[in-house]
């Protein structure tokens, strides 16, 4: 019973600060201009992060191995009215007006270009901003004759789901499935009320129609994630190239790296070797084509780009009101990082847990920090907790957390 009552409170302290997480982003995007808003916001990331690393800190190593959940027609019906009602409502705002937003045109643009059979990284786009809000978004140099200098800011793997949206007539349609591809994975994983929990908020949560609408790509981030988890306890064949695509998905996900070793199960150094060289190779595999077309122009897009942009002062992150953060913070997530791969206590479920508390560790000490990132940050959050909830209480069989090890 011990057991069971630390899991819950882990996956207690997960979903609060997850929950937080969220609500702290919100505020800042929408509500900054409130007296103390900025402050608040920051005030409740702290606390998520405090949340966070205390539930991961008492998080147990054991392993259920009980029979797996039945998935009962109920409750595939009630996944099947969620999808439905997600479709229909993302459908319905992605056919308004669109976003004025560089990630949609640039998205759109790189696509046709290349379906043209272009490079889509190298070249410009039309500058869609004025000059006072394009002296905020891009760096000294990059904005010429009304042209922005960048093809692509995202990687290859991004054209998995824009490319289809774009066929269908909007890239943000990828994305909306993606994260109805999500939810799924999340039932497959969960096929109870954690399941139906977790899979309602992801298909309904507002923030999740405004991530949609703006066509930022964590959509496709947030669907990876849960597919690596899924292949990890249920499908550890597979392992290997959902994590390698995870991994190719976003610039940032360099920080789940050091966590591979929590998809194996039981842990053992050989095996996370062996995990990580083969996922880090198809990562590669999605990068390297276009490195051959032109590889000055994807470092310039994917890192040089970047890597000048300005200060964002609306920015959630520590930063930003000290600037003497910038330094302690990665001292911060260094340190969380070497506390974390040193754990014990590994099992698939926490590489969501750690990824999520590394991003926000990540992002609190930004430059550049929005509502689109803490998304993806709470919802790996949510799902850790969904992992550790003790299914016990109600006398029902948790799935068995078997690990690439179990069966590879």
């Amino acid at each position: 019973m011990a057991e069971y009552r630390t899991e819950l409170r882990s996956a207690i302290g997960l979903a609060l600060a997850g929950l937080i997480t969220l609500w702290a982003a919100v505020w800042n995007q929408f509500y900054s201009e409130w007296a103390y808003g900025r402050t608040a916001s920051k005030i409740l990331i702290l606390a998520a992060i405090v949340l966070g690393v205390a539930a991961m800190a008492i998080a147990g190593r054991q392993v259920n191995d009980e029979p797996r959940i039945p998935r009962t027609r109920g409750n595939v019906w009630i996944l099947t009215v969620l999808l439905a009602l997600h479709g229909l409502v993302a459908g319905w705002a992605l056919s308004g007006a669109p976003p004025t937003v560089d990630c949609l045109s640039w998205q759109r643009d790189a696509v046709a270009t290349l379906l043209q059979g272009r490079d889509p990284y190298g070249t410009s786009h039309a500058n869609i901003y004025s000059a006072e809000a394009a002296s905020r978004f891009y760096g000294p140099g990059t904005l010429v004759n009304g042209r922005v200098q960048v093809g692509l800011t995202y990687p290859p793997a991004t054209l998995l789901v824009s490319i289809p949206g774009y066929l269908l007539g909007d890239v943000r349609y990828g994305y909306a499935a993606a994260i109805m591809l999500s939810a799924i994975l999340v039932f497959a994983l969960f096929p109870d009320e954690r399941g139906l929990l977790v899979a309602a908020f992801i298909l309904l949560a507002p923030t999740t129609f405004y991530v949609e609408y703006e066509c930022w790509t964590e959509p496709l981030v947030w669907m990876l994630l849960c597919g690596t988890i899924y292949a990890a306890v249920k499908r550890p064949r597979w392992l290997p190239v959902a994590l390698g695509l995870f991994l190719a998905s976003k610039q940032y996900n360099f920080l789940a790296v050091p966590l591979i070793g929590y998809l194996v199960m039981p842990f053992n150094w050989k095996t996370a070797l062996r995990l990580g060289a083969s996922s880090l190779a198809i990562a590669l595999a999605t990068v390297l084509p276009f490195a051959i077309w032109d590889a000055h122009a994807l470092w310039h897009d994917l890192y040089t780009f970047l890597s000048i942009v300005p200060v964002r002062q609306d920015a959630l992150s520590f930063a930003i009101p000290f600037p003497i953060y910038a330094r302690i913070g990665p001292l911060l997530l260094i340190g969380f990082m070497v506390w974390a791969i040193r754990r014990e206590a590994k099992r698939p479920v926490m590489f969501a847990a750690g990824y999520g508390m590394a991003l926000m560790l990540f992002f609190s000490a930004s430059e550049q920090a929005f509502l689109n990132y803490y998304f993806l940050i709470s919802f790996a959050l949510l799902l850790a907790a969904a992992g550790l909830w003790p299914q016990s209480f109600a006398d029902k069989g948790s799935i068995p957390e078997r690990g690439f090890a179990a069966n590879s």
